[in-house]
């Protein structure tokens, strides 16, 4: 994997797709393979940033840089800096702790644990959902522009229903550019858990564009119509080419 950064970070980098023919529907796994495969050619950036939630002020500090087919992720928790590693497989991504230089492979059950001073959890974070497969595109209908933009909206099943938050997901992928204006995470009760959003894109001075804020919502699982947590991961340094 040429990239593993960039397609980690294909939900919020702006590709272009190729045009499909208007009545030739590509595929859930042609879409999302595109989305991310597209995203290489953007070459690798190292990209700092900080988490906050609507009820703090305080800012966790964080950064991601690539290292071949992994992505190392850091997030600092007092005065310290943790670690953990996302490592991109054929068919899914695997989270792995790294202390005092030594990675070991994150059990399933910790991919829902919470970072301190969010409501986010590595599996948030690791946006390892990208990397599902077997997925359908749903038919076209009035919720599928976003943002005045014309999206497939794309539903995948969570392979593995066991392990992680999340028994399935819906993206909103922009025809145009690939962006992935939205992404919808269920429970296995049908109920909506977390939405990802994009607010804010920049444009860099070599032409290409990045996304500058994610807003995360948090819903009430007793009512997923009430968002009871607002997150937002806002990118401050985005290097060019």
């Amino acid at each position: 994997m040429k990239n593993a950064l960039f397609a980690f970070l294909a939900c919020v980098c702006l590709p272009v797709l190729p045009c499909a023919a208007q009545d030739d529907v590509p595929s859930a796994d042609e879409i999302l393979s595109s989305m991310r495969e597209m995203t290489v050619s953007q070459g690798e950036r190292d990209v700092t940033g900080n988490i906050r939630t609507n009820r703090s002020k305080t800012k966790i500090p964080f950064g991601l840089s690539a290292r071949g087919e992994t992505i190392c992720f850091q997030y600092k928790e007092g005065e310290a800096w943790k670690r953990f590693d996302v490592r991109i497989r054929e068919k899914n991504a695997e989270l792995a702790l790294v202390e005092d230089g030594k990675a070991r492979v994150m059990s399933p059950a910790g991919y829902t644990q919470i970072i301190p001073g969010s409501d986010l959890c590595y599996e948030d974070l690791s946006l390892r959902f990208l990397y599902w497969k077997g997925g359908r595109v749903l038919a076209d209908g009035a919720d599928s522009r976003i943002k005045g933009r014309d999206c497939y909206v794309v539903e995948v099943a969570n392979p593995q229903p066991k392990v992680g938050q999340f028994a399935r997901v819906r993206l909103w992928l922009d025809k145009e550019n690939g962006t992935a204006w939205q992404i919808d995470g269920y429970g296995a009760d049908g109920r909506l858990l977390k939405r990802f959003s994009i607010t804010s894109v920049k444009k860099l001075s070599d032409g290409s564009w990045f996304f500058k804020e994610m807003k995360v919502e948090v819903r009430d699982p007793q009512n997923p119509d009430r968002t009871k947590a607002l997150n937002y991961l806002t990118v401050e340094n985005i290097p060019s080419k």
